[in-house]
């Protein structure tokens, strides 16, 4: 997955035509999940929460989320 497929999905979560609702896109390694992403409409930033350590992050703009689930997914 390259960054620009990163940047579709997250641009997706933040489409207002989906913003009444409570979306989270779930990236796994052989079908273990390893961090999900979801659109917060209240704060108006992106989550990045990584499962195994229950860590989060967010990121008010798009470009700041996918430079870090970029680096997540080159590891």
């Amino acid at each position: 997955m390259n960054q620009q497929d990163v940047k579709a999905i997250l641009l997706n979560l933040q489409n207002k035509q989906y913003i009444e609702s409570d979306i989270t896109h779930t990236f796994s390694e052989n079908n273990n999940a390893v961090f999900s992403v979801k659109y917060s409409k209240n704060e108006e930033t992106f989550e990045v929460i990584q499962i195994e350590t229950n860590s989060l992050e967010k990121f008010k703009d798009v470009e700041s989320a996918v430079q870090s689930i970029s680096t997540m997914i080159i590891r």
